[in-house]
């Protein structure tokens, strides 16, 4: 049956239609295993980026906790060695219980302590450093940096399609017949971003051809932007937070590698010092010759085994580094030639030779310790990235001698193969780049990599970590360099008379001050000072000695008088029983309680004879009514023209200046005038003990230490007002009332005080400064006790008198003594209180006669 053209035209629409429904329902089942593919797809990868992310998020623990670890470590090591140190340098020290060892052992021992006290603070304060800066930079990275890629709401429903999105697709996608292209132009990169092979590009969609919504949707998908931490010229081809990292890591290293190099100086030193200060303790304390270079040896090999093991032998040129273990090797022969029982020149000599031979290893030591502690800027090679080794950039400047020992780790530079970074492709994405960077460093990115690794360094790319381990390296340079100083000056003054730098005046040179105090409460023995105390000192088991008596013991066969038969020891008992009655009847100095007998003369027998033809006259002073003159001052150039010769002072600050205009010399007797006066000022700081007149004014001390001075040239309508002129006492104690002697001078700011029954002067300076306090300068080992002291102006001697009225003089440059005034004979009676030097070259004496039943003064000129 003939259709005819209607129905030809029908079958033929009906053709078509069924045709058009067939490639609807095609094209619209590829839309929907497209879109279950694509959401698929899209959880997958996030899933993926997250787990990457959290092995990065452990990448950063990890290279966090290898600083933290070992700062912690080096923290503990350098706190429990300072404890160490400190027992060694404070209670272990020498010098306590016997005299102290020689002085240029004690300096190789103690500045191997100060070396050691500086590596171990560097060493604490530089791993507090790194390891706080690692564990915030690092917690900085995990909290705002390298977080989860989660995706965000908006990107899930983005990536979620309704079917009846396929309504709007266009019509050329709808009805597309199978096996023919996609509409589209050029050879894009819209679709899969694998590498082909040109037959796989032969037989699949690829490029442009790939349908409508695909390209729609990669576009969606990878438009969420993602953080990033990159440094502009930090880029390369690892992971990005490794490059971040890598520059963050700039801050601390140097100091991680630098506290790792503090730790070998520190015990290097360490050991230096311990051997010093057990050679000296065995050589001094117990004189045990062979136990001293027993302790050497197996210091010395310790010390090689340390420099072996930390410093690379091939990256050091000449080992000079090892010259340091062989101070104590010199050392060692050198103290023991100190310890000789007889001296010889020669063997001196040899000695010398040797100290300057032990300070020159430790200057040399120190010297290539400053080389081979210091980075190496000249371009060294990178190391190479072998597991379980240490690696760093070759824009880290490190010491070349110490890179084994520095443990060091910085994040890889480039991906191995076989390794992908998903979540530096999805950042790279977001930034509409195709793929991550690959490839390798252009000249210009890695000359900027070098200027961010130094932007984190100091001037001239120096590390602030090395700045300070050169600083100290430096310094114990200087200090050695000082020792060799001070050792060549003590040897040229060493049997000459010029004075030792620290020795008391009157103290030979190289002598320490055997000095002995009365025994403390609950003691019987005194006390030598310095040397160990009651119990420990030489003077144990003698009592009441005042001088050393080595030969006394606690054995009875080395008794003095247990060799004496008894007859003659009750004879020699006899024989003193006339001196002891003298003792016993013989007057008291006023107020002292110290008996005058020959044995307290300021001036020996002999002495005194050659000073005896001296005259002197007496002062014929009116004094006031009820005025017991005890201080005396003599007066200053200006003073002494107008005929002004010495004021007189009581103690609570009455006073009286002295006139005449006649001359003393070849006179007996001395015409003078009083001018009476008060202290205005001076009674609320107790009993005055010392005056000094000078063209200043009055300088004052008092008994409980406090230091007055009294503007002018002298006292107004009967008083001179005076305040307090230093706020720091002197130290004579305020405990009880003061019974020794002090004297004052003010250019240069000196005090000297004399304890009550104690044959020494002990020596103060001041600065001057209010607020500063007074610092002992010395001390002088005296003939008697002084009754009375005095400077002379300006202070270059120091008169001191005893209780008979003799007086020395103490020359305050070179430390000698000499007599200045015997006794005046015919006045036993008197009590000497007080003596001045006049400015024209005599002496002024000031005493005190009991005559009846009151106390007069007399003023002697001599």
């Amino acid at each position: 049956m003939e259709l005819g053209a209607a129905g030809y035209a029908a079958a033929g629409a009906a053709s078509a239609a069924g045709a058009g429904m067939g490639l609807f329902g095609y094209n619209r089942g590829n839309y929907m295993m497209d879109q279950k593919l694509h959401f698929s797809r899209f959880t997958a990868g996030h899933t993926y980026a997250m787990a990457q992310t959290a092995q990065y998020r452990e990448d950063i623990t990890m290279l966090t906790s290898l600083t933290t670890g070992r700062m912690d470590l080096y923290h503990g090591i350098a706190g429990m060695t300072a404890t160490i140190l400190t027992a060694i340098y404070c209670p272990g020290r020498l010098g306590l219980h016997t005299p102290a060892p020689p002085a240029w052992l004690m300096g190789l021992a103690m500045v191997n302590i100060a070396g050691c006290y500086i590596w171990l603070g560097l060493t604490m304060w530089m791993a507090m450093h790194a390891s706080l800066r690692a564990d915030s930079a690092a917690v900085h990275m995990l909290t705002r940096f390298v977080r989860l890629p989660v995706p965000s709401q908006g990107m899930l429903d983005r990536a979620r399609k309704f079917l009846s999105a396929y309504e709007e697709q266009p019509l050329r996608e709808v009805l597309r017949v199978p096996f023919f292209r996609h509409n589209g132009k050029g050879k894009g990169t819209g679709g899969n971003n694998e590498d082909m092979d040109p037959d796989a590009l032969g037989r699949t969609r690829h490029g442009n051809d790939v349908p409508a919504w695909f390209l729609k949707e990669k576009a969606i998908d990878q438009g969420e932007a993602f953080e990033s931490m990159m440094p502009l010229a930090a880029q390369g081809t690892a992971p990005e937070h490794f490059e971040v990292y890598r520059e963050i890591q700039n801050e601390w290293w140097p100091y991680d590698v630098y506290a790792r190099l503090s730790i070998f100086l520190a015990f290097m030193h360490l050991s230096h010092c311990w051997c010093f200060m057990m050679l000296a303790h065995q050589l001094t304390e117990t004189r045990a010759f062979f136990v001293g270079g027993a302790v050497v040896i197996p210091f010395f090999v310790l010390q090689q085994i340390i420099l072996t093991l930390d410093i690379m032998p091939s990256q050091v040129t000449i080992p000079l580094h090892r010259l340091g273990p062989f101070a104590q090797l010199f050392a060692y022969p050198a103290v023991c030639i100190e310890y000789r029982r007889y001296y010889d020149a020669d063997v001196a000599f040899i000695g010398y030779i040797l100290v300057y031979l032990a300070y020159a290893c430790q200057l040399i030591y120190t010297i290539q310790l400053l080389i081979i502690c210091a980075p190496d800027y000249g371009a060294p090679p990178e190391m190479a990235e072998v597991p379980s080794s240490s690696w760093w950039p070759s824009a880290w400047r490190l010491p070349r001698a110490f890179k084994h020992a520095t443990h060091l780790v910085a994040p890889p530079r480039n991906l191995e193969p076989g390794q992908t970074d998903l979540a530096g492709e999805m950042r790279a994405a977001a930034k509409g780049e195709a793929t991550a960077t690959t490839g390798q460093l252009t000249a210009e990115s890695a000359e900027g990599k070098r200027r961010d690794v130094h932007r984190a360094l100091g001037k001239h790319g120096e590390s602030p970590a090395w700045f300070n381990v050169k600083a100290g390296l430096i310094a114990l340079i200087v200090a050695w360099c000082f020792l060799i100083a001070g050792f060549t000056i003590e040897i040229l003054n060493a049997g000459t008379t010029h004075p030792s730098l620290l020795n008391g005046p009157g103290v030979p040179n190289n002598l320490r001050d055997p000095r002995y105090r009365p025994a403390k409460l609950g003691y019987k023995e005194p006390t030598e000072v310095g040397t160990g105390g009651a119990l420990y000192g030489p003077a144990r088991g003698v009592e009441g000695a005042e001088r050393r008596l080595s030969e006394l013991g606690s054995n009875p066969e080395s008794e003095i008088l247990s060799a004496l038969p008894r007859h003659d020891l009750a004879e020699k008992l006899r024989s003193l029983l006339p001196y002891l009655t003298e003792l016993a009847t013989s007057d008291s100095r006023m107020g002292g309680g110290v008996t005058q007998t020959a044995a307290t003369s300021m001036i020996p027998a002999a002495a005194q004879a050659m000073l005896t033809g001296a005259a002197s006259a007496q002062a014929l002073v009116q004094w006031p009514a009820l005025f017991e003159p005890r201080l005396l001052a003599c007066g200053h150039a200006a003073a002494h023209s107008k005929g002004k010769i010495a004021l007189a002072l009581s103690h609570h600050g009455r006073g009286a200046i002295i006139s005449t205009a006649a001359s003393h010399v070849g006179a007996k007797e001395l015409p003078a005038m009083t001018t009476l006066f008060s202290l205005v000022g001076t009674s609320g700081h107790g009993p005055l003990v010392a005056a000094a007149w000078d063209e200043a004014g009055l300088l004052l001390a008092a008994a409980t230490g406090a230091v007055l001075e009294c503007p002018g040239s002298g006292p107004s309508e009967g008083l001179w007002h005076c305040r307090l002129a230093l706020a720091a006492k002197l130290p004579i104690g305020n405990s009880k009332p003061f019974r020794g002697a002090v004297a004052l001078s003010r250019a240069p700011l000196r005090a000297a005080i004399a304890f009550p029954d104690e044959s020494a002067v002990t020596l103060f300076s001041h600065s001057g400064e209010p607020s500063d306090l007074w610092l002992p300068a010395g001390e002088v080992r005296t003939r008697a006790s002084a009754t009375s002291v005095a400077f002379s102006s300006p202070a270059k001697e120091l008169f001191l008198a005893s209780v008979d009225g003799a007086i020395a003089k103490l020359n305050m440059d070179e430390g000698s003594m000499e007599g200045a005034a015997a006794p005046l004979r015919g006045l036993e009676r008197h009590h000497w209180q007080a003596a001045c030097p006049l400015h024209n070259g005599g002496i002024a004496r000031l005493a005190l006669v009991q005559e009846a039943g009151s106390r007069e003064a007399s003023l002697f000129l001599s």
